[in-house]
């Protein structure tokens, strides 16, 4: 009898430690979830639907991408400009 209290009490010990696994992990869920309605109301308060975030951060990039260009285009031009003032004064 007494290896069956000790496998009973084994299985209660477990049972616990999972009850209580459940609950850390249910209280992460919830957190994690609370956490989601934060960030999408913020995306909303922006003008950006949650779904549409992917489409919005391609633009972005694409918009970065070309005024960098565009800084690049006027630096060289710029450069170019002022090249035959530069030789005339020694300077690279």
């Amino acid at each position: 009898m007494n290896d069956l209290d000790t496998r009973l009490k084994n299985a209660t010990q477990r049972r616990d430690s999972l009850v209580a696994s459940v609950q850390r992990i249910e209280g992460k869920l919830e957190a994690a979830r609370s956490t989601v309605e934060t960030l999408e109301a913020q995306c909303r308060e922006k003008g950006v639907e949650p779904d549409k975030i992917d489409a919005v951060i391609d633009k972005l990039v694409t918009r970065y991408e070309d005024l960098v260009e565009q800084i690049e285009q006027g630096v060289e031009d710029a450069e170019t400009a002022l090249a035959p003032f530069l030789k005339e004064n020694n300077e690279p």
